[in-house]
């Protein structure tokens, strides 16, 4: 699954899905600039923190930043 689609499906804190755009583009952008899941998790947990004052919990974030770094590594040539 593509990276952009796994943030799309993503409801990471109950507001609805599709609730996070810009958000999630932040996030994307956050994807090309780490190396690892830590990394990611905690820029993840940043930008929803600063969006809306909240942020899932660390294993959701850590989740997501494995799925999306295993995404973003497949689709490298």
């Amino acid at each position: 699954m593509r990276a952009e689609d796994l943030l799309l499906a993503w409801d990471p804190l109950g507001y609805g899905v599709g609730s996070y755009g810009p958000e999630f583009d932040d996030i994307a952008v956050a994807l090309t600039e780490v190396g690892t899941e830590e990394e990611l998790s905690t820029r993840i947990r940043h930008i929803l923190t600063d969006a809306f004052d909240e942020c899932p919990t660390e294993s959701d974030t850590r989740a997501m930043a494995r799925r999306l770094l295993a995404s973003s590594q497949s689709c490298q040539l």
